[in-house]
């Protein structure tokens, strides 16, 4: 039994959706603290971890990884009032990359609408000039050798 007002791991993800390991993973990168263990060794989480989690929640919603996340919840520490122009910076390159990419996706709708557009005239026929035609080009794909692990864009 948890002493009062102490959350065990179980009742943590119960409320905010993190798994046991997720909260493990806070817990390694120091996103969040138990603070305390029972008499059996299970961490116990209080209303500072549960406020933790929840700017680190709010700063994934900003699209901010979790090592991103950990120097936001640095820098949001007890920031109410105060002028904090590190959040802004952070919160600035945060816009500019999210600014990046959409401008990589609006150029590949592009793409995908002028083939769409294409194939729909052509009624479905391809054409070799097409900028995802491999007609000219022998694809070979060759197997991984043992061992390798997949890249992070095959997952």
């Amino acid at each position: 039994m948890a002493p009062e007002g102490l959350l065990g791991v179980a009742e943590v993800g119960r409320r905010t959706g993190l798994s046991r390991k997720a909260l493990r993973h806070y817990e390694a990168l120091g996103l969040v603290e138990p603070a305390g263990r029972t008499d059996a060794g299970y961490r116990l989480y209080g209303d500072e971890a549960m406020r933790r989690i929840e700017l680190v929640n709010r700063a994934k919603v900003l699209g901010l990884s979790l090592a991103e996340a950990k120097e936001f919840l640095h820098v949001a520490e007890g920031c109410c009032g105060d002028n904090h122009p590190q959040l802004a910076g952070l919160v600035a390159g945060k816009l500019d990359e999210t600014e990046r990419r959409i401008a990589e996706l609006q150029s590949l709708h592009q793409t995908l609408r002028g083939v769409l557009d294409r194939l729909d005239r052509d009624q479905g026929r391809h054409r070799c000039e097409e900028s995802l035609c491999t007609c000219g080009v022998p694809l070979t794909i060759r197997p991984k050798p043992p061992g390798l692990a997949p890249s992070s864009s095959n997952r």
